[in-house]
């Protein structure tokens, strides 16, 4: 439980950017309550979330900037940005150009600086000062934990196991096992539970090998396929034999679909032979420190 709540990380940010941005940039106070406001919306996104452009912007007020009345434009710049803007009504009516084209510039700067503003400082504060993650108990919500803290309880998970059934390998044994085969390792993260962490391992992504460097020369990589590719001919031959003898697997399942199937057809024969539900007993096991 050492996440920090998301009114703290907004608080951090926000503090943190008026500590950065001159206070021009930020506008009027009313425009900085709607801004904190927004950061707090972007920090509470769910998982797979996404902020659009129009919510970074939202209750903001482009005359509340004072740097944007500051824009001067040229007659040279007012026809590039005419013809640029040609399809609009105002530059075919030939109607108060300079006036349109330059609130048209305010609104392309204000727009750009917003967008800069959540890319390029609020979420660079964000990756550098927190370690974000979603939990074991709550898959779709976001939690932020300070580096310093994510730091000691991955120290904790490692130290475990490495007195459990894990062990660091020196480079000749990692070269050696390499040589043997055409795939790389998973990658491996943690997961936050509530006493401790799971350790997840990823098979899906290929290795990124590091060589040694020679001569002062840029380190130089190596990259190795993943392993769920390696298997992929095993897992059609496994499909294929389940398919043409079905037997020969017993009551093995592939994912959830062929569970759903197994439990479907157990049903309705259940309830057909007997007026009363038998008790039914699911059986879940686990390799232990697997």
């Amino acid at each position: 439980e050492a996440y920090c709540t998301h009114h703290q990380v907004a608080s951090f940010v926000w503090a943190s950017t008026r500590s950065i941005v001159p206070s021009d940039l930020l506008g009027d106070s009313c425009n900085w309550r709607a801004l904190r406001s927004n950061i707090s919306k972007f920090v509470g996104l769910r998982r797979y979330e996404s902020f659009s452009l129009s919510q970074c912007t939202h209750g903001l007020e482009t005359s509340r900037y004072s740097f944007l009345s500051k824009v001067r434009l040229s007659d040279c710049f007012c026809c590039k940005v005419a013809n640029g803007v040609g399809n609009c009504k105002f530059a075919k009516k030939g109607i108060k150009i300079s006036n349109d084209v330059k609130i048209t510039l305010q609104n392309h700067i204000f727009q750009n600086w917003i967008y800069w503003f959540f890319s390029s400082i609020a979420v660079p504060i964000i990756s550098s000062c927190f370690y974000v993650t979603e939990r074991q108990s709550k898959r779709h919500h976001v939690f932020y934990y300070p580096k310093t803290v994510w730091r000691k309880i991955v120290d904790n998970a490692i130290n475990c196991l490495k007195e459990q059934n894990y062990r660091l390998l020196d480079h000749a044994s990692f070269t050696y096992i390499i040589s043997k085969r055409n795939f790389g390792f998973s990658r491996v993260r943690f997961l936050p539970k509530q006493k401790c962490v799971r350790i997840l391992a990823n098979t899906k992504v290929p290795s990124k090998i590091p060589l040694h460097r020679n001569n002062n020369r840029k380190r130089r990589f190596v990259f190795l396929k993943s392993i769920n590719s390696s298997l992929k001919e095993l897992h059609a031959i496994l499909r294929r034999i389940k398919h043409e003898h079905p037997q020969a697997l017993g009551s093995s399942v592939f994912g959830y679909d062929d569970a759903y199937r197994k439990l479907y057809q157990f049903l309705p024969k259940v309830k057909e032979g007997s007026p009363m539900m038998p008790k039914v007993y699911i059986v879940v096991g686990d390799v232990s420190k697997a």
